[in-house]
């Protein structure tokens, strides 16, 4: 992945010094079954606590697709959500308990291209707004782990203005695992909450879609 964002350089390398982002990069694993209807977000170790609750909700008018919860179940506080808006390949992302709107922030991520290779959202960091893509890569990847050139679910996130890479989710598709997401930017907790909230909703899209076209049966986690 690339350095963090720097105002000196803004054509920097996708895959820099590793010991350059030891201090600042987190790193969480997707997991989920075919039987399941959430995901778990836990740590890089397999003794590491689960930090998130992603619960998925089916043909529902009045919730969000994606209620990502703080802990372990669905019994933690809500954090952010996510809509798929019908007939359309956009999203409403909320930072925040939809339930409580005084005290949560809804932003638009717009589908960019056709193949919907690429995604934008916005969102404000302090009295700034900066703009975001989240675009498919068969290049950039977790590190120590290597991209499959058949996954169509590997993306990198981008700032739109420097195009310096923030994050990375890289797949790895098996009974349990989805795959792992770095974030590399130390823009603070609702950054990477808006990052994990839109990173797990367009994998779930992705899955979606692939279980359709399978015609419902499958799909794999």
């Amino acid at each position: 992945m690339s350095s963090p964002p720097s105002s000196t350089n803004s054509n920097q390398s996708d895959q820099p010094d590793p010991t350059q982002l030891a201090s600042i990069s987190r790193i969480y694993n997707l997991h989920k079954t075919c039987f399941q209807r959430h995901y778990e977000v836990q740590g890089p170790g397999p003794e590491d606590p689960v930090h998130f609750h992603a619960e998925t909700v089916l043909l529902s008018r009045h919730k969000p697709d994606i209620i990502l919860h703080a802990g372990a179940d669905k019994n933690g506080a809500v954090v952010a959500a996510c809509k798929f808006l019908k007939f359309s390949g956009d999203y409403k992302l909320c930072l925040g308990d939809p339930d409580d709107p005084a005290n949560s922030q809804w932003e638009d991520m717009t589908k960019e291209t056709f193949r919907a290779s690429q995604y934008r959202f916005e969102m404000s960091l302090g009295e700034e707004r900066r703009v975001f893509l989240w675009k498919r890569t068969r290049n950039v990847h977790v590190e120590g782990l290597n991209v499959s050139a058949l996954s169509s679910r590997n993306y990198k996130l981008v700032d739109e203005r420097t195009g310096d890479v923030l994050a990375v989710f890289t797949s790895q598709r098996t009974y349990r695992n989805c795959g792992t997401l770095q974030i590399t930017a130390n823009y603070g907790q609702r950054f990477d909450l808006m990052v994990l909230v839109s990173c797990i909703s367009l994998y779930e899209k992705a899955r979606r879609r692939n279980r359709r076209g399978n015609g419902g049966g499958g799909g794999g986690p």
